[in-house]
C-alpha cells in the first residue's frame, strides 16, 4: 500500500508540472543571449611574481523568478513524493550554452619566436553555481597546494582545451550544451550527494560513471545559475563571450510583476581524502 501511494504522489506531482513544460515550450524556447560583462577578458602574457601565466576571470549570474503558487505546490509534492528536494530551476529546462572568441594582437617583443615550446597559448575554464552548490576552481587550488610549493592546480568544471594562435588571429569556439549537462550533473554529484572529487571530474558520466553511485537515479538535476569564466594566455590576448539560453518553461525573470529568485548555494570545498 505504501509504494501504490508513492507511485501515486509521484504521478500527481508529475502531472502538475508536466503542463507547465508542454505549454511554454512552443513559446519560450527561442534562444537568449547574454554577452560577457565588461571589462573584457585581456591579459598580456606576462607571469605574475610567482611565475605563473596570468589568469583573469568575470562572469554572470542568471536572473529567474520565483515559481508562482501553482508551480511551487508542484515541487512541493514531488519533493515529497521523491523523498529530496526537487530545484526550481532544472537542467531539462533551461539549456545553456557558451560561444567565444580570443584574438591574439602581439605587444613590442611578442613576436614569434623559434622555440617550439613556448608557442602562443590561451586555455579557458568555465566554473558556476547552482541554487545549491558554487563551484570556484581557486578555492580548489588553495586546497590543492596546501602544504606544498607547486604552482596552482585549477580544475574547473568544464575545461576549454588549450589551442594555440598565429599574430592577429582571431578563433571562436563553442562550448555545447551537452558540456553543460555534464558539467551540472557533476556540480550537483558533488555537492548534493557527496561524491568523490576527483573520479566525477575528470570522468565524462557518459562513458565511466565513477563517481555517481551515491546519486538516486531518479534525482531532478539543477541548471546552472551563475557561469563563471577563467582566462590564461602567454600572449597579449582578449577573450569575450555570449551566453545562449533556452528557457523552456519562461523562467527567466524578464516581467516586473515577478520576484528574483535568490539562493544561497553553499561553496564546495573538496574534502581532505580527495587531496591525496
Amino acid at each position: 500500500m505504501q509504494g501504490c501511494q508513492l507511485g501515486r504522489q509521484v504521478t500527481l506531482a508529475l502531472a502538475l508540472l508536466t503542463p507547465l513544460a508542454l505549454g511554454c515550450q512552443g513559446m519560450n524556447n527561442t534562444p537568449i543571449y547574454f554577452p560577457s560583462p565588461d571589462p573584457i577578458l585581456t591579459v598580456t602574457g606576462a607571469n605574475d611574481a610567482m611565475g605563473n601565466p596570468p589568469r583573469i576571470e568575470n562572469g554572470m549570474t542568471l536572473q529567474f523568478r520565483n515559481p508562482n503558487d501553482t508551480e511551487q505546490k508542484a515541487l512541493d509534492m514531488q519533493t515529497a513524493a521523491l523523498g529530496f528536494d526537487v530545484p526550481w530551476i532544472q537542467r531539462d529546462h533551461v539549456h545553456i550554452e557558451m560561444t567565444y572568441q580570443v584574438t591574439y594582437t602581439p605587444l613590442p617583443g611578442q613576436g614569434p619566436d623559434d622555440d617550439p615550446n613556448d608557442v602562443p597559448q590561451f586555455a579557458i575554464g568555465i566554473d558556476g553555481a547552482n541554487q545549491y552548490t558554487k563551484y570556484d576552481s581557486n578555492i580548489v587550488a588553495m586546497m590543492l597546494a596546501q602544504g606544498n610549493n607547486d604552482a596552482p592546480q585549477y580544475i574547473p568544471l568544464i575545461p576549454v582545451t588549450p589551442q594555440t594562435l598565429a599574430q592577429g588571429q582571431t578563433v571562436s569556439g563553442t562550448v555545447r550544451e551537452d558540456d553543460f549537462n555534464e558539467a551540472e550533473l557533476d556540480l550537483d554529484a558533488l555537492g548534493r550527494w557527496m561524491a568523490p572529487f576527483n573520479a566525477v571530474l575528470i570522468n565524462n558520466s557518459q562513458v565511466n560513471p565513477i563517481g555517481l553511485s551515491m546519486v538516486p537515479p531518479n534525482v531532478v538535476i539543477p541548471a546552472l545559475i551563475e557561469i563563471d569564466v577563467s582566462f590564461t594566455a602567454n600572449r597579449n590576448m582578449t577573450c569575450t563571450y555570449d551566453i545562449r539560453v533556452r528557457d523552456d518553461n519562461d523562467q527567466l525573470l524578464h516581467d516586473t510583476t515577478n520576484t528574483l529568485f535568490s539562493p544561497t548555494p553553499a561553496l564546495f570545498v573538496p574534502p581532505a581524502p580527495a587531496m591525496m
